[in-house]
């Protein structure tokens, strides 16, 4: 009776053991679906490092991760200007390098151009004659010339552009952009982060835009 007892016992914690496991594994895909489903955050924040336009304190910071010869890049670039133009210093709008040198041959040099310029304080003059000029260095085998022509109708010290074209500096601004846009799961450009959160599906058009940055502005409405 009394072996018949312990059995009953034992099979009733077993099949409690039992339950505790799926309710615990339960919980653990629910907690992981969630996590998968929450919004990319941005893992590396912005700082003194960044090349940015607008407000350097605005409450509202816009992210974008971008390669100067993707063709989607360019179309948004006319939105990031009105978006400037728009809202002023109560916006500040981040530019990260990310080149997709993997389909894109001549972006990973623009990057590099870009970031030259902005040694000698010219980083968003040539941001906007890289974008202004995309289809006209992106065909091109190597682009190197028109960029420095670029530096040159900038008055920039064309000497030290060429120099810091390919220096340990510039790659290296360059491939740090790079890797926070990796640890932010960036994987297509452009991609945009808001307020640190990701936005998931690029607005269409600079009204959208100004829906989520009005939004953002005056989150109590």
């Amino acid at each position: 009776m009394a072996n018949m007892k312990f059995g009953i016992i034992g099979r009733i914690t077993t099949i409690l053991a039992g339950i505790v496991i799926i309710v615990a594994g339960m919980a653990w895909i629910g907690n992981a679906q969630d996590s998968a489903n929450a919004p990319q955050k941005l893992e590396v924040a912005v700082n003194d490092s960044d090349w940015f336009e607008g407000g350097k304190d605005a409450s509202v910071v816009l992210v974008e991760y971008s390669d100067f010869q993707c063709p989607a890049c360019g179309a948004y670039f006319p939105v990031m200007k009105g978006l400037k133009e728009a809202y002023g210093d109560t916006l500040k709008i981040v530019y990260r390098n990310y080149p997709l040198a993997s389909i894109h041959p001549n972006a990973q040099l623009a990057a590099q151009a870009s970031e030259a310029a902005g040694i000698q304080g010219k980083f968003f003059v040539m941001h906007d004659l890289l974008f202004g000029n995309q289809q006209t260095w992106s065909a091109e085998t190597d682009p190197t010339n028109t960029f420095i022509g670029y530096a040159t109708s900038l008055g920039l010290d064309v000497e030290k552009f060429k120099t810091d074209l390919t220096s340990d500096e510039t790659l290296s601004s360059v491939k740090d952009d790079i890797r926070s846009g990796d640890k932010s799961n960036v994987n297509s450009t452009p991609t945009f982060f808001l307020n640190g959160v990701q936005i998931e599906k690029n607005p269409q058009g600079l009204d959208p835009f100004k829906t989520l940055i009005d939004a953002a502005l005056n989150p109590t409405q």
